[in-house]
């Protein structure tokens, strides 16, 4: 989920928690307020009755006989809510008061009972306007605050997705520094300023890696080619015994084997790099034919019988050199690791392509077989890095391998 989604959502949620519980602490405040302002009106009204019974006494009022008897000597106050019926137009209607009683004795020895009322519909009406007013206002508020912050933060974000895209794109091939949008959050202009020293640092470092690789391998080379060389020439010498023959062969076949062991190196280290970038339209089936030309005299002297099921004029882009170099290691290993007499099958479509071969079971997993140095225990000459090559050849195109044993058939499957 996006950063400006997520904001969002926790602002809506905590904004509707707020409007519900500021409303409601609102309505009874103001109900409070106004019961309280009511209840002294009450009151006043009271006082302005006992002066009339004091000081005028032709007021009507309700007089209670014989009250003296049924109350205590000190004067009793309190409020209620009752409901009063009451006939309009001929139509019984009943509504809540506010009521308010006293029960005085004045100084003629009469005790009164003093009630005043006032309509709790009106002072309803009156806070529940005010309550809606005021709750309608932060509503407005709420939602302003949330149009101000979602076109803040997409103005914000902006140079943040931009950069992304670049950072995206961003390739050690080009060997080229990237420029990132300037933003005014300091936060952000921060995390650029990091971005473009630590890419810069990655350019740096992997052309070093690259340089070292190369003179590396070239500078072992150099010593191997004139062991090699020397080797060849000590076993044509012919003043040497047999034993010293075979322990000079010996040397040379470690040389020759270092030296293969360092050029497949090599080229997984440029693949890795993606010094290969060149692609160009393939015909699958011309290339996988080229290679089983190569292959041909393996083929006939395990007397494999080969099986071909093409869909014609099937293209690919790719880098050829590549390409190749997976067709080759996908048939020689189905040729190593088959029966004589055994059988090789190869399925091409547009969307796969499928190498299958007689043998038997590996003692490793499927999982196991394409990495590096992983290889079969029966055959020892094998450095374990032709599959390690294919699989990282098809990781570097997008495209996806998969391998599977099923009946004493081993099947390697390319999904473009």
């Amino acid at each position: 989920m996006k950063l400006i989604q997520k904001s969002k959502q926790i602002y809506i949620f905590y904004s509707i928690i707020f409007f519900i519980v500021s409303s409601t602490v609102l309505y009874f405040i103001i109900k409070n307020i106004v019961s309280e302002r009511q209840d002294e009106k009450l009151l006043w009204d009271k006082e302005v009755i006992g002066q009339k019974l004091k000081y005028d006494y032709p007021l009507l009022i309700f007089e209670v006989d014989d009250f003296e008897s049924k109350v205590p000597i000190k004067d009793t106050l309190y409020f209620k809510d009752t409901l009063v019926y009451q006939i309009v137009n001929g139509i019984e209607k009943s509504e809540v008061y506010r009521q308010f009683t006293s029960i005085e004795t004045l100084p003629n020895g009469k005790t009164y009972k003093i009630t005043t009322r006032s309509s709790n519909v009106k002072n309803e009406d009156f806070f529940l306007v005010i309550t809606i007013s005021v709750g309608i206002v932060i509503l407005f508020l709420i939602l302003t605050i949330f149009f101000v912050n979602t076109i803040f933060f997409r103005n914000a974000l902006r140079p943040f997705y931009e950069n992304l895209e670049i950072l995206k794109n961003f390739s050690v091939e080009n060997n080229q520094p990237i420029f990132l949008q300037e933003s005014e959050i300091d936060e952000f202009q921060e995390l650029n300023n990091s971005l473009t020293k630590l890419t810069n640092k990655i350019n740096s470092d992997f052309n070093n890696l690259k340089e070292f690789t190369e003179n590396a391998s070239h500078e072992m080379q150099t010593p191997l080619a004139i062991m090699q060389s020397k080797s060849e020439l000590l076993m044509q010498n012919e003043n040497l015994g047999s034993e010293q023959r075979q322990q000079i062969k010996s040397i040379y076949l470690a040389t020759q084997r270092l030296s293969k062991l360092n050029k497949t190196l090599l080229l997984l280290s440029k693949i890795e790099n993606q010094q290969f970038t060149e692609k160009e339209d393939i015909l699958i089936n011309e290339t996988i034919d080229k290679q089983l030309e190569i292959f041909e005299y393996f083929i006939e002297n395990k007397k494999i019988k080969l099986t071909k099921n093409y869909v014609e004029h099937i293209k690919l882009s790719a880098n050829p050199m590549l390409f190749d170099m997976v067709i080759s290691n996908l048939i020689s290993n189905a040729i190593k690791h088959n029966f004589k007499d055994g059988n090789i099958n190869i399925v091409t479509s547009e969307y796969f392509i499928s190498f299958s071969n007689s043998g038997i079971a590996h003692n490793i997993s499927s999982s196991s077989l394409f990495e590096r140095f992983k290889k079969d225990s029966k055959l020892p000459d094998s450095f374990g890095l032709g599959l390690a090559i294919v699989k990282k050849v098809i990781d570097t195109n997008g495209w996806k391998i998969k391998h599977s044993f099923i009946d004493n058939q081993h099947s390697f499957s390319i999904y473009f």
